[in-house]
């Protein structure tokens, strides 16, 4: 049976196969985004790869009817690893992994038409309109893809 020990074991035999420059704590390049000149620093496995390879491995682990609990991949040890990796790393090259915040949701402002369309429905309009200018619309449609949104608003 596999353990986090084991896992642990893997993540640092695949490490001297990295390809990312991770300077040592005596480097005088430590903490520098963009090094001047090159130093003989190892290469290494970069965090993110190693955060992917691990996260993969834990699905197809549960995917074959492993059990969540039994996961070596989702050890304590192993997480604790990888922390451990990222936050060397980001010192290394002096940019932070900090987690972002979510920012907050803008607030939807009325428009004086769609103002004006409230202010007749409250006041107990009882005329139909077909004026589709006073329906509020996203501001932001990224995720929507452009025919979707062409036949809503049609």
């Amino acid at each position: 049976m596999c353990s986090g020990a084991h896992v642990l074991e893997f993540l640092r035999y695949l490490d001297q196969f990295g390809k990312t420059k991770v300077h040592n704590q005596t480097c005088p390049f430590f903490g520098l985004p963009n090094p001047p000149a090159p130093c003989p620093c190892p290469l290494r496995q970069a965090w993110g790869s190693l955060d992917a390879l691990i996260g993969r491995l834990r699905a197809a682990y549960e995917e074959h009817g492993g059990r969540p609990e039994g996961n070596p991949f989702g050890a304590k040890a192993v997480r604790i690893y990888l922390r451990e990796v990222r936050d060397f790393q980001a010192k290394a090259r002096g940019v932070s992994y900090e987690k972002k915040r979510k920012r907050p949701k803008p607030k939807v402002t009325a428009t004086p038409q769609s103002a004006a369309a409230a202010e007749a429905a409250a006041a107990g309009s009882s005329a139909e309109t077909t004026d589709h200018s006073t329906v509020l619309r996203p501001t932001s449609l990224d995720h929507v893809s452009s025919r979707v949104v062409k036949d809503f608003v049609e």
